[in-house]
């Protein structure tokens, strides 16, 4: 008999399935530029000439409520003077086309491949505990504990889904969306990691509860020990979370607002803002489910392995659940986007 975290799987396989044929069937050979930011210092006076011509250009077309003043504020062009061996230097960041592309619906297709593959084969490997067979190489036990194979499927393609949100308001910096997506594979790995503690504060409460006095003084000081190592990285993992969204966010609002200040006829389209607000919300509530549970394995003074392989079974439904729901409606949203561009 199936039970709701194999339903769940099998589901979200069946969907991402059908996603990934939809993609196939929209596909577009859509290739998104990317650019280096550089500051170049020169002692040309065309340049320093042309540089400050951009800057007035710039504070005559795009009138901000924040401007300060002619050199303080979102649209004053940024000059550095520098003196290098009695030489007086001007150095302006421009961005510099390197020639490299990426392709969004490949990415898009190998995060659904992805889903299908991980996904299916949770479905097909699904075991309960007291059915567990030792001379299987693979089985799928969600109420045994942490699951590497769920996280290796995240950080394989969250990184990717950050990349896709970012470009869709053209943040393709090379290096800034290299180095957030990064931080949202390392952050998904954590996940593992605290779930791995997670477990050991269950293994910990449970021995307690069952050990004489003796003992339980051993067991109360481990779990001490395991408390902290899991609100540390607990906290780790938020921070990089905020950092993520806050560049994310900060840059599309920047971005969005440029387009109202420049004397710009068009604006941001509703699928973009719909994409940062929903998929902001579904990556906190992956932090939130997992904090819940951290939290419930810290204040709990009696936890029975029945509960734990209760919470666990939970847990993996609730990511299923999150993690079809943030890919699909990326695709609905890119789909959206690249549709209102033909009409």
């Amino acid at each position: 008999m199936l039970c709701s975290v194999q339903i769940a799987d099998g589901v979200s396989a069946f969907s991402s399935f059908i996603g990934l044929c939809v993609t196939l069937g929209y596909v577009q050979d859509t290739s998104v530029a990317l650019w280096d930011n550089s500051m170049i210092f020169t002692t040309s006076p065309d340049i320093d000439s042309a540089t400050k011509h951009l800057g007035d250009a710039f504070l005559s077309t795009c009138a901000a409520s924040s401007q300060i003043s002619d050199n303080i504020g979102p649209y004053t062009l940024f000059v550095q003077q520098q003196e290098w061996s009695n030489n007086s230097y001007t150095g302006i960041s421009v961005g510099m086309d390197n020639g490299h592309t990426y392709k969004p619906w490949v990415m898009l297709q190998w995060i659904l491949i992805c889903s299908v593959i991980f996904q299916g084969a949770r479905f097909w490997a699904y075991t309960e505990l007291e059915d567990e067979d030792e001379h299987e190489l693979f089985q799928y036990i969600p109420s045994k504990g942490p699951d590497f194979g769920r996280w290796a499927e995240y950080a394989l393609t969250s990184p990717l889904q950050i990349i896709i949100i970012a470009g869709s308001f053209y943040l393709r910096e090379t290096v800034l969306i290299a180095l957030i997506s990064a931080l949202q594979g390392a952050l998904v790995l954590s996940g593992y990691a605290i779930e791995m503690e997670i477990q050991a504060l269950y293994l910990c409460r449970i021995a307690t509860w069952q050990s004489n006095m003796p003992q339980k003084m051993l067991q109360t000081k481990n779990i001490v020990l395991v408390q902290c190592r899991l609100i540390f990285l607990l906290s780790s993992a938020y921070l990089c979370h905020i950092i993520i969204w806050s560049i994310l966010i900060i840059k599309f609002q920047a971005s969005d607002q440029a387009l109202k200040d420049c004397q710009n006829p068009s604006e941001m389209p509703e699928e973009i803002i719909i994409i940062i607000v929903l998929e902001c919300t579904l990556f906190s509530l992956f932090g939130v489910v997992l904090t819940i549970q951290a939290l419930q394995a810290i204040f709990s003074t009696h936890i029975t392995p029945e509960y734990m392989q209760h919470t666990w079974k939970n847990v993996a439904a609730w990511y299923t659940i999150l993690s079809l729901s943030a890919k699909l409606i990326l695709e609905w949203g890119f789909i959206s986007l690249l549709a209102a561009d033909d009409q």
